[in-house]
């Protein structure tokens, strides 16, 4: 099993999954004889949005894939390739898994044709990333806290190196009024100031594995690469949120100042409606209320009479249980127990210098043992750009 051939597979279903998505959200509205509602609309764009997200992911990874095999081909025509020292195989550009050019030479330096296996040698490929796309569109089931957040790439003007600038509304006092000829217009304040950061390093490594290991199984890399890729976005996640902006830790949302902090009032529910009517008063709509796993289940369970009544937030079965007063409500282990953040999640950006990369490393002393260690690392920036579009919500007397 190839890398990019199992990406192919991957994108094809994701785009065939999507597409029907979106089919379903058109033909329950036919079948109704009505047309999609705000929230139908919403959902049947971001599930069109993702389609041809992944179509496009299809194509290119379906042009590698033949570019692997002509330079396989070629190298099988000429003998086996000199051995490297290293390969930068890292993204040249969004919305693309590898240039072809980056294949040709993953094919050329890092792949050799012994006994007709693949041999991978010390080097670095790039791994395809959920934080790739220049916005993620909200879906009508997210997954993670981190599909909520807009992505920045840097470039462009909005870093140079390691480091970036953006603008942060720090004072939003609207004074628009009617107005007489003749008299004094209002002034109103909307403060803004130019905040300079620098993205962190997000890294880990495998342990050493034995080479053998990958001939016998075939399906060992893919998801080595799979689980050390997740576990640099659940860290992201978790800086995202708890992040202090010391040392190389991210500044993240409850680090930042002017976020709006929400009391416990008499339960969860009404705590988290408090947290919404400061947020509504402001004119912010949030668009996600993520939740600690067991604050969700309790949230979940909550009975209008004892252990025997109806469940409170309606049958646990259907659509709208996922949301509470129409916001989706979303699990993370990032957010503490006894807490819940409630926001407009676009007033935020993920900024990323560098995809997660992942490296392999058969050289030195795992050379001599016949071992590989893996290597996943990423940089990583969070701009917050309007904390006030952020409440931090005690659920916990």
């Amino acid at each position: 099993m190839t890398f990019n051939s199992s990406r192919s597979e991957m994108w094809r279903a994701k785009a065939a999954a999507e597409a029907q998505a979106a089919r379903g959200i058109a033909e329950k509205a036919a079948a109704a004889g009505r047309d999609l509602t705000a929230n139908e609309k919403t959902a049947y764009d971001a599930h069109m949005t993702a389609a041809r997200g992944a179509l496009d992911s299809l194509k290119s990874a379906k042009a590698d894939e033949s570019v692997l095999e002509h330079a396989k081909t070629l190298a099988a025509e000429v003998g086996e390739p000199a051995a490297v020292g290293g390969f930068d195989g890292r993204r040249k550009g969004a919305g693309s898994r590898w240039s072809k050019a980056a294949a040709a030479r993953v094919a050329g330096a890092l792949i050799s044709e012994a006994g007709g296996q693949k041999a991978l040698v010390t080097g670095t490929i790039g791994v395809p990333s959920p934080l790739e796309t220049d916005v993620v569109a909200l879906s009508t089931t997210p997954r993670s806290l981190l599909e909520l957040i807009p992505v920045k790439p840097m470039g462009g003007g909005f870093g140079v190196g390691n480091s970036f600038s953006f603008l942060r509304q720090t004072v939003r006092t609207n004074n628009a009024a009617p107005v007489a000829d003749g008299a004094l217009k209002p002034t109103s304040v909307f403060s803004i100031a130019e905040i300079d950061d620098r993205v962190r390093v997000i890294a880990h490594l495998s342990e050493a594995v034995p080479e053998r290991y990958f001939a016998d199984h075939a399906a060992l890399e893919e998801f080595l690469r799979s689980e050390m890729e997740a576990g640099i976005l659940d860290a992201l996640q978790d800086q995202v949120v708890n992040g202090d902006g010391e040392d190389e830790n991210l500044t993240g949302i409850l680090a930042t100042s002017g976020i709006i902090s929400q009391a416990f009032v008499t339960d969860r529910l009404t705590s988290i409606r408090k947290g919404l009517t400061q947020l509504q008063a402001t004119g912010v709509t949030p668009n996600a209320l993520v939740l600690n796993p067991a604050d969700l289940e309790a949230l979940d369970l909550l009975r209008a009479d004892g252990a025997t009544g109806a469940f409170l937030l309606g049958d646990p079965s259907a659509e709208s249980a996922t949301n509470i007063w129409s916001v989706p409500r979303i699990p993370s282990n990032a957010v503490a127990a006894g807490t819940a953040l409630l926001a407009d999640w676009n007033q935020a950006e993920i900024v990323v210098r560098e995809d997660a990369t992942l490296s392999l490393d058969r050289s030195g002393e795992n050379f001599t043992k016949n071992l590989v260690t893996m290597r996943v690392e990423g940089r990583f920036g969070l701009a917050v750009k309007r904390p006030a579009s952020f409440a931090v919500v005690d659920l916990a007397a």
